[in-house]
Formats: C-alpha cells, sequence, structure tokens
C-alpha cells in the first residue's frame, strides 16, 4: 500500500476531504460530551440527597384574598389548612415552609458566630446561607435527622414576637443548623449552645442537599427556625409526607383540600419532591436529549458522508484500480486501498477531534457544570467514528473488486 499515494489522491480534493475531516471531528466531540452529560444528569436524578424525596409533596399556593394582609388571619387559615392535609388518608404529616430545598434562588442571609471580629472578612459560603422558617416539625417531616442537641419545640415558635414587638432585635429565636455549616462557623468547638447572629445553636442536623446547583459545601448550609413567614403578597408552601405508596392518591386530593378552606388562593402547583428534583434538572436533561440527537445525526451524516466520499473515490479512479489489478494485484489489496484512505481520514479527524471536544467542553462549562472529558470517552468515540466510516465505506470497496482489469485497461 502506497501511502504517498494516497495522500496525493486526498489532497487533489482538498475541499471534500477538509470538509469530511470536520465533520468527523465535530462528530467525536459531540459523542463525547453527550455521554458526559448524559451521565451527569443521570447521576444528579440518582444521587441521595439526605431526606426523603420519595414520599414528599409539595405545594405552592399564592393568596388573592385582601384577608391575608392580616397577619392573625393568614396563621389561622394556614393552621386549618395543615390540619385539614394532615387528615388525609395516607398522610404522615404536613408542615408550612417559607421556601423549599432544591431551588436556585432563595431567602438567605449571612451566618457567624456572634463574637465574630469586625474586621474581620466572612469566607463567601458564609454570606448567603439558606434559610428555612417552618414549624417545629419542619425538619423531621422533611424526614431530615437531629443528631446533636434537640429538636424545635413550640416554645422556640416566635410567630407572635415577630409580629408583635415593635423592636424585633430584642427576640433571641433558638435555631438547628446542619453539620457542615456548624462546622463552618464555629471550626474549633461545637456549636451546640453558641450565639450567632441569627440566634443560638440549639440542635445540629444531619447534612442533606438543600442547594443541589451550588458547587461547594455550601450547598448543605441551612438554618431552620419555628416561625410562620405570614406576608400576602409572596408564595407560600407547604410539604406533605406521606406513606409509601399513597403518594399519586394523595397528591389527586391537596387542590380541593386546600380550596375547600378558602378558596381565595391560586393552587401555582402541586407537585412531587421527585418531580420537582426531575424539574430542576430539565435543562441539563434538555441538554443531554440534543446532544444525543445532534451526535445520532452526525454519526448518520458521517456514514452517508463516507459512503459517498469513497464511492466518488472509486469511480474517479477505475482506471488506476484496474492497473493495478493488471499488475497482479488481489482483490484484498484492492480493499485495503479503499479502506485505507478512510482509516486516514480518521486518523486526521482524531487529532483534530481532540481540540473540538475540549473546546466544546469548554464552552459548557461556562453555563453548566460539567465533568471533563477522559481518555476513555475520547477512545471510544473515535471507535465509533471507524467502525461507523469502515462499514459505510464496505459496500464501495467491495465493488472495487469486481472492476475487470480488462475494462479498466481498454482506454490505455
Amino acid at each position: 500500500m502506497n501511502i504517498k499515494a494516497l495522500l496525493k489522491a486526498l489532497r487533489l480534493r482538498k475541499f471534500a476531504t477538509t470538509l469530511l475531516i470536520l465533520q468527523l471531528s465535530l462528530t467525536i466531540g459531540l459523542m463525547v460530551n453527550t455521554v458526559i452529560l448524559t451521565a451527569s444528569t443521570i447521576e444528579k436524578l440518582n444521587k441521595p440527597l439526605g431526606f426523603d424525596v420519595e414520599q414528599l409533596i409539595t405545594v405552592d399556593l399564592m393568596p388573592t384574598s385582601g384577608a391575608y394582609r392580616d397577619t392573625d388571619y393568614y396563621q389561622s387559615i394556614t393552621q386549618q389548612d395543615i390540619a385539614k392535609i394532615s387528615a388525609i388518608d395516607g398522610v404522615i404529616s404536613a408542615a408550612h415552609y417559607n421556601q423549599l430545598p432544591i431551588q436556585r434562588g432563595s431567602w438567605n442571609g449571612n451566618m457567624q458566630a456572634a463574637d465574630f471580629p469586625k474586621d474581620a472578612v466572612l469566607p463567601t459560603e458564609l454570606r448567603y446561607v439558606q434559610m428555612f422558617y417552618s414549624s417545629k416539625i419542619g425538619l423531621e417531616n422533611l424526614g431530615v435527622e437531629i443528631i446533636e442537641g434537640r429538636k424545635l419545640t413550640d416554645a422556640d415558635d416566635i410567630t407572635k414576637d415577630f409580629y408583635t414587638l415593635k423592636d424585633r432585635g430584642e427576640i433571641e429565636q433558638n435555631i438547628i443548623i446542619t453539620q457542615s455549616l456548624a462546622k463552618a462557623i464555629f471550626p474549633n468547638k461545637s456549636a451546640l449552645g453558641e450565639l450567632t447572629n441569627n440566634g443560638r445553636v440549639i440542635g445540629i442536623a444531619r447534612d442533606f442537599s438543600i442547594s443541589p446547583a451550588r458547587k461547594g459545601i455550601d450547598k448543605t448550609f441551612g438554618l431552620f427556625g419555628n416561625f410562620m413567614f405570614s406576608q400576602s403578597d409572596y408564595e407560600q408552601h407547604y410539604v406533605v409526607r406521606v406513606e409509601p405508596g399513597k403518594l399519586a392518591q394523595v397528591q389527586a386530593q391537596l387542590s380541593d383540600t386546600i380550596l375547600s378552606v378558602q378558596a381565595e388562593r391560586d393552587i401555582i402547583r402541586v407537585q412531587s419532591m421527585a418531580e420537582r428534583l426531575k424539574n430542576f434538572y430539565s435543562q441539563d436533561a434538555g441538554l443531554a436529549s440534543l446532544f444525543a440527537m445532534l451526535s445520532a445525526l452526525m454519526i448518520l451524516v458521517t456514514i452517508v458522508s463516507s459512503f459517498a466520499h469513497a464511492h466518488f473515490h472509486v469511480t474517479q479512479q477505475r482506471k488506476f484500480i484496474g492497473i493495478r489489478r493488471a499488475l497482479g494485484a488481489r482483490k484484498k489489496d484492492i480493499m485495503l486501498y479503499v479502506f485505507s484512505e478512510n482509516w486516514i481520514l480518521n486518523i486526521g479527524a482524531s487529532l483534530l477531534g481532540i481540540a473540538t471536544m475540549i473546546g466544546l467542553n469548554i464552552a459548557l462549562s461556562q453555563v453548566i457544570t460539567i465533568e471533563k472529558p477522559t481518555i476513555v470517552l475520547y477512545a471510544l468515540a473515535v471507535l465509533v467514528i471507524f467502525v461507523a466510516g469502515s462499514l459505510a465505506t464496505w459496500l464501495p470497496a467491495y465493488k472495487t473488486t469486481k472492476i475487470s482489469p480488462v475494462i479498466a485497461t481498454k482506454t490505455l
């Protein structure tokens, strides 16, 4: 096999050759990043979050009645809602929340020890700590365990003081914080009993994924207090914990149950926590699906292009192939010659594919969290390209073996 002759033949068709190499390299880059995106999305959806996702239903609603401006009325309706929801068959417990886990935007604030030096710089991860306010069973309702200290009780409820005291600075609430947050604020001692700028720590909860989109340890940072946020111009949230196997049954009854207490409300959505998680990663899943479709399309185009390129090459070189046959070239030599041209193109595309793969990965990393490519994924993508190209080239290569030396050399 004459490599120089093959390269010369490719140079004679520079435009078609360049386009095919670019197409093959783009296919490699798409395939590698598609696998990364798909694997990452599946991992995110299946990764344990540290609370009972499969047993929870979330409700987002918005008051529309002016009566809700009265905080006592607001609190009374909320308590009636919780009582009626809790009475539904299959419901284990229900609680109100100012916000829900698994979200991007949030109610947050800085967290620090009460004696944190005024001239010290607060670490970035402690500037936007998620703050959750619910009833005394808020954490238990989510399925989060208290690993140190005690749970919140009725005595810890600051709702009345918050809406009646003129100076809210007088309120010193008791709070529960997550284990990772406790270590971040008080790295050299136990946080239990310590005073922070947001209250005194009376319990430490096991870490769970509160903000999955965050990249650092602060994704498990959370503060929990006993307080009913009662503002009519903000969304209200309920979380309902149900018995196994009764999620759909309970979910179907929630809207009517809530509206039977007070009808002047918009039920924005009722969904399971698992659905909420799936929607949270819908952008990742959608992008992975788009890339998978593009990759499949590019592989198909690669097969068609490789076939067309080989077929055109064979057609243009019938005389040359006939000469080789007349000089004693065997059928397998002719097939190897045709295949070799495709393999040379694939080698060139594989080298360029490294840059395409990395460049596409960097571009995606600017908008989403994505893992870096690995040698294994690159090798698999290259293998797919070689296999697809070889299969597409087989028919034109096989047809060359049928060329008669006599017919091919008649014009000589």
